[in-house]
Formats: C-alpha cells, structure tokens, sequence
C-alpha cells in the first residue's frame, strides 16, 4: 500500500457522521500504523509523518500494540527530523530481540 492511498483511506474515513465511523476509522489507523512499522524500523513521527495519522494516535496505538506484544522498541538513536534521541519500533516479529522471560519462570513448577 503505497503512502497516498494510506492517506486516502485514511482520510475517506475521516468525515464519516456516526461514531460507528469513528471506530472503523481508529481500527483503519491501527492498521496502517501497524502496517508501516512492518515495512523498516521507524519512530512514531515518521510514521505520522507518512500516513497523516496523529502523532496522539499513534502513540496509543503502539501502546496497545506493546500491550498485545506487538510491536518492539529495538533501539534508540537520533532522529533526523527532529535531532534527538528517539525511539525506533517494528511489527516485524523477524527482527523481534528475545526478551528474557526469568521473571515468569518463577511461577512454573519444575
């Protein structure tokens, strides 16, 4: 999906009158943020610099996102818009990092 008609189908959402649009368009925006994390690792301004969605929304959505495991924040270095330390996430589960799960594993009977 290229970057104008996730605006488009963004956008063509957007002035729907009931808040069942409303709905359909958050889900329509989690899906295009969720995709676009897929693509490269990115952080949450380039994405909204991308697809127009709301830097608001998008921090939301990648909340969700690390709540459902989702998403993964593989590291932190400068941004290029804005100069500082930012932080850069993926949806792709191929470049995941392991975490390390000791915690959970006090609870397991062995």
């Amino acid at each position: 999906m290229s970057m104008d008609s996730k605006k488009k189908a963004v956008s063509s959402t957007a002035n729907l009158p009931n808040d069942k649009g409303k709905d359909n368009e958050f889900r329509l925006q989690y899906q295009i943020v969720y995709q676009s994390f897929n693509e490269r690792p990115k952080t949450m301004l380039d994405v909204s610099l991308e697809t127009g969605i709301l830097r608001a929304n998008i921090c939301r959505y990648v909340a969700n996102m690390k709540d459902k495991g989702l998403i993964q924040l593989l590291y932190k270095k400068n941004d290029q818009h804005t100069k500082f330390t930012a932080g850069y996430y993926t949806t792709d589960k191929r470049l995941f990092r392991e975490i390390n799960n000791r915690q959970y594993k006090l609870w397991e009977a062995e």
